[in-house]
C-alpha cells in the first residue's frame, strides 16, 4: 500500500501551478462525461486562481510534512470527530484511528521510495482541495507517476474530513498485482460535517439542480467568461463560448447514451468548492469528484475526475 503524501508546498498565500502529470486520453471512457485539468508547461495558470483563505495555511501543512515524512505531526490539525479516507485503508474515524494510520504511514511511505511533486492547494475557510503527483519505483525500479487529489472540510480551523484519491489506471502501472484504490468508499462519508458557507456552495447547488433537468445548455451561464473546463474524452474548453458549445452537445448526447449524474456531497466557500458524484451508466455506476474555483459567484475552474478503471470494467475493456 502506498498512502497519500505531498512535497513541501509553496509559501502560504502564493500560487504556483507547476507541470503536472497528464492522463493519457482514454477513448474507452467515452461512455462517461468527465474532465481532467490539462498539463501546463509553465508556472502560468490556465484559470483564475482563487484568493487564499485562512484554510490555506492548514491544508498546506499536509504538504509541508513531507520534509521529514513524520505524519503524526498532522494529528493536531484534526477535530476530534474527523474522518480521514485513504483509498487503500478506507475511513479512519476519530483521532485515535487517524493517529494509528499516520504511524503506519511513517513506516511504509519512506521504505517505498515515494516522491511527491506538483503540489497545489486551493482553500478558503471551511473547505479546500489539493492536487499532487506521487512517484514511486515499480518492481523494475522505474519511477511511475500517479496523479492524486485530496478533498478537505474544516470547522473552527480544524480539519473534519480528508478524502484522498489516486488514479487507478496510473496506479496499476505502478503495482500491476494490486491493490486497487477504492474511490467509491469516500462517497458521502463527510455529509453532516459541513453545510452552506458561501457562493461556491450556492453555485454547485445550482449546477446540480440544472443538470438534473437534463438540459446541459442551462449550465453555461454558471461559468465565467475566462473559465477552464476540460474533458478527458472531448478535450479542453477554455472560455464561456467554448463551454456553452460543449454543453449544447451534451444536452443530446448524454440522454442518448443513457447516462446521468447524481450528486452525493459537496462543500463550498466564496472562492473554492468541491463535489462528489455518481456517473450512472446503463450497466452500473462509478464514482466521480470535482474540484472548483469560484469568482463573483461563477465557476472559473471545473476539473472532474472519476474512477477510470471502473469505467473500463463497466465497458468490458479492462
Amino acid at each position: 500500500m502506498l498512502p497519500r503524501s505531498f512535497k513541501p508546498p509553496v509559501p502560504a498565500g502564493s500560487r504556483k501551478w507547476e507541470p503536472t502529470f497528464q492522463l493519457e486520453r482514454m477513448h474507452a471512457m467515452e461512455g462517461c462525461r468527465s474532465r481532467v485539468v490539462r498539463q501546463v508547461s509553465d508556472a502560468s495558470p490556465l484559470y483564475d486562481l482563487a484568493m487564499p483563505g485562512s484554510a490555506v495555511d492548514i491544508v498546506s501543512q499536509f504538504g509541508a510534512v513531507e520534509s521529514d515524512q513524520r505524519y503524526t505531526r498532522l494529528l493536531d490539525l484534526f477535530a476530534d470527530d474527523a474522518i480521514y479516507y485513504d483509498p487503500f485503508a478506507g475511513p479512519q474515524r476519530g483521532k485515535d484511528q487517524i493517529l494509528s494510520f499516520m504511524r503506519h504511514m511513517e513506516k511504509v511511505v519512506p521504505k517505498a521510495g515515494v516522491r511527491f511533486l506538483d503540489w497545489q492547494v486551493e482553500a478558503d475557510t471551511t473547505c479546500g482541495w489539493a492536487k499532487w503527483t506521487m512517484t514511486a519505483p515499480n518492481e523494475s525500479g522505474v519511477a511511475i507517476p500517479v496523479p492524486g487529489q485530496s478533498l478537505y472540510r474544516l470547522r473552527d480551523d480544524k480539519v473534519t474530513f480528508v478524502a484522498d484519491y489516486v488514479d487507478p489506471l496510473a496506479y496499476r502501472k505502478l503495482r500491476p498485482a494490486g491493490p486497487t484504490p477504492d474511490a467509491d468508499g469516500a462517497a458521502g462519508i463527510s455529509r453532516g460535517l459541513g453545510g452552506p458557507s458561501g457562493a461556491g456552495w450556492d453555485v454547485v447547488e445550482q449546477f446540480w439542480r440544472l443538470q438534473d433537468s437534463g438540459d446541459y445548455a442551462l449550465l453555461a451561464p454558471l461559468f465565467a467568461d475566462d473559465a477552464l473546463f476540460t474533458d478527458v474524452v472531448y478535450g479542453d474548453f477554455h472560455g464561456g463560448a467554448a463551454i456553452a458549445a460543449y454543453m449544447e452537445q451534451m444536452k443530446s448526447e448524454m440522454p442518448a447514451r443513457g447516462i446521468s449524474f447524481e450528486l452525493i456531497d459537496h462543500a463550498g466557500d466564496d472562492t473554492v468548492a468541491w463535489s462528489q458524484w455518481w456517473c450512472n451508466l446503463p450497466n452500473g455506476r462509478l464514482a466521480g469528484w470535482t474540484l472548483h474555483t469560484v469568482r463573483d459567484g461563477l465557476l472559473t475552474l471545473d476539473s472532474d475526475y472519476f474512477d477510470t478503471l471502473a469505467s473500463l470494467r463497466l465497458q468490458g475493456r479492462d
